[in-house]
């Protein structure tokens, strides 16, 4: 529950910069006697998205490492070794999560290996570690997070807390609607007093994934092929933005869209209403022919059952998190979507928003008594994560 945190100013919070961090070797990293405050441990935090995955160390104002969450698959592992290694190539790996839900641990467990020994070279036996929590997973989800980091791992301390509510956090906020759009899922989340109304939680099946398939599909409708995923993306993301209206667009010169993108070998894709005809799919899913409101409607019909002074305040704290939401002009349609009475608030890094909020969290005094220690699990199983509704 987050009111009962306290916001940024709260007792022994402070972020920190991490402009000089330089790397150090495990062996380095400060180590804790069990019984101490885990207050006196420099917590890890990991959002692991579709997309990307976001760590660095609670207390600071950024991520220490932004890394693809996908490994590569060995054709022929050797004897009992794991068949996931990393790699850089898009082309030749698997994504570890499917639209916001682990589909291999195995993967994920080498994933998070990497993050902590290659990344932020840290030894995770003498850190706890906060996990942000998928809002579009099922609930055993967290009962494997738990099993991972304390069985394979060994941490001392962990837990997990909803997306959503780590996102409120990095705002500043205890009531508001949180509206995500990464790279696999996009979702709405009512959370009133750092409550989450877990069953007004809704979520639709298109994301930034499936904004890079379509532009690929109106490409090579228009005779142009299409570059690589990861060229794509970038394309995506610098020439793609989100018109108030998409009619009234394409009555304009098309000279006024036209913009030509120029790939590493030096080809050029001239782009015109695919600009902002990609990014439309959010907004009207029906072009992809599924049968889902969009993510305003969404916000409206998750608050809908609500009463009208909560709508009201939900409303004007409507929080934008997620890579999708800094397209251009996302949050203007959004803020026209939803009508006068809707307040829509953007961070410049909302991209990273949930991390954000998680750094925030772990770093508060008040928090420190809701770590899920190793003593607990021993004791009470997994459940035991159940008990902090977090």
């Amino acid at each position: 529950m987050v009111n009962h945190f306290g916001l940024f100013r709260g007792p022994g919070y402070e972020l920190v910069s991490n402009a000089d961090f330089q790397e150090r070797p495990p062996s380095q990293v400060t180590s804790c006697h069990p019984t101490d405050l885990y207050k006196s441990l420099a917590a890890v935090v990991i959002d692991t998205g579709t997309g990307f995955s976001k760590c660095g160390l609670a207390g600071e104002d950024r991520t220490r490492a932004v890394v693809p969450t996908r490994v590569g698959i060995h054709r022929s592992p050797q004897g009992d070794s794991t068949p996931y290694y990393i790699t850089e190539d898009a082309e030749a790996a698997c994504s570890t999560l499917i639209r916001g839900v682990v589909s291999d641990w195995d993967a994920l467990e080498v994933l998070w290996n990497h993050i902590f020994y290659s990344k932020l070279c840290v030894d995770p036996e003498e850190l706890a570690v906060l996990v942000a929590d998928s809002p579009v997973s099922p609930c055993t989800n967290r009962e494997k997070v738990v099993e991972l980091l304390f069985e394979c791992f060994g941490v001392p301390a962990m837990q997990t807390v909803h997306q959503a509510l780590l996102t409120l956090y990095a705002y500043g906020r205890t009531t508001g609607l949180v509206m995500g759009s990464g790279h696999g899922t996009s979702y709405v989340a009512p959370i009133i007093t750092g409550e989450l109304e877990r069953l007004n939680i809704s979520r639709l099946d298109v994301a930034g994934k499936d904004l890079s398939e379509y532009l690929s599909q109106l490409l090579l409708a228009g005779g142009q092929p299409p570059p690589k995923a990861d060229v794509l993306t970038h394309m995506k993301e610098t020439c793609c933005y989100v018109t108030l209206d998409m009619v009234s667009e394409l009555c304009q010169v098309e000279g006024k869209y036209r913009l030509d993108f120029v790939l590493p070998d030096k080809h050029v894709l001239s782009l015109g209403a695919e600009r902002f005809r990609c990014p439309e799919i959010l907004f009207k899913p029906d072009i992809l022919g599924l049968d889902q409101p969009s993510l305003p409607q969404l916000a409206q019909i998750s608050i809908s059952q609500l009463e009208p002074h909560l709508q009201e305040r939900l409303l004007a704290n409507v929080v934008l998190e997620g890579g999708t939401t800094l397209l251009n002009g996302f949050s203007e349609r959004v803020q026209r979507d939803l009508g006068p009475a809707a307040t829509v608030l953007s961070l410049p890094h909302r991209a990273i928003a949930a991390w954000l909020g998680g750094s925030i969290m772990a770093s508060l005094d008040s928090f420190q008594t809701l770590w899920l220690s190793r003593g607990e699990y021993q004791e009470e199983g997994p459940w035991a994560i159940y008990k902090y509704h977090l």
